[in-house]
Order: structure tokens, then C-alpha cells, then sequence
């Protein structure tokens, strides 16, 4: 099997793999395993529900688990739950501004860079509701 790079949003990769039914059924599974767990999944920054919002998206912590069949082209998607976040659409936007386009974090481990950013934008949500 083959590793392709997907850390960057704009790659061919990323694109087709985020458009694989590989990925559209892990996303749905992770929703269902939250939720079996308990879990009733929302965004960290401002806490929209699953319920609420209909639909939210997973950010990607790592892509260990993402993986291409060389022969067939084919997506496993076999990502570990830990390594997902959810997300509304719009914080999961701001994150990406953030990550792919600020060199202060290129090279970063693709988890503490979207941790502190997370934190950051958490930060100044409170400020600008509070």
C-alpha cells in the first residue's frame, strides 16, 4: 500500500480522498461510535451539537490509518476515533486558515498544531461571546 501526504487541504490527494465512500463511511461510523459511547459530539470552539447543527465535520488529528491499495487505488480508511475531531463547518474553516497557510506551523506535528490552535480560537471565541 501506498502513504500519499493529505496534511495539506488543497493536495489532489486530500480531495479525492475526502470524496471516497472509504471516507464517507469512517466519518459515519465515528459519529455512531461517539454517540454509542455516550458522546454526544461537538465543536470545541463553540460547543454546536450534532443534534443542533444536522451535520458537522471531522478534523483530521493525524492520517495515520490512511492508506491507498498501489494495485486497485482504492482508500482504507481505518483512522483511529482519537484521531478525529469534530467541528463546525465554520471553525473548521478558520482552523485550515490557520494551519495551511501560516509557516509558523509547517513542520509542526500536525496534533499540537491543531491542539494550540484550537485553544487560541477557543480563547477568542469567549472573548467576543462574553
Amino acid at each position: 500500500m501506498a502513504r500519499f501526504s493529505l496534511t495539506r487541504t488543497g493536495s489532489a490527494d486530500y480531495r479525492d480522498y475526502l470524496r471516497s465512500p472509504q471516507w464517507g463511511f469512517r466519518r459515519v461510523r465515528w459519529f455512531r461510535d461517539a454517540r454509542s459511547r455516550g458522546c454526544e459530539p461537538a465543536c470545541p470552539v463553540c460547543q454546536l451539537t450534532l443534534t443542533e447543527a444536522g451535520t458537522l465535520d471531522l478534523h483530521h488529528l493525524r492520517y495515520d490509518g490512511v492508506q491507498r491499495e498501489t494495485s486497485t487505488g482504492a482508500w482504507k480508511a481505518q483512522e483511529k476515533d482519537e484521531d478525529l475531531m469534530p467541528m463546525c463547518r465554520a471553525h473548521h474553516e478558520q482552523l485550515h486558515a490557520f494551519l495551511d497557510a501560516r509557516k509558523e506551523y509547517l513542520g509542526w506535528d500536525r496534533r499540537r498544531a491543531t491542539v494550540l490552535i484550537v485553544v487560541r480560537m477557543i480563547r477568542r471565541y469567549r472573548k467576543k461571546t462574553t
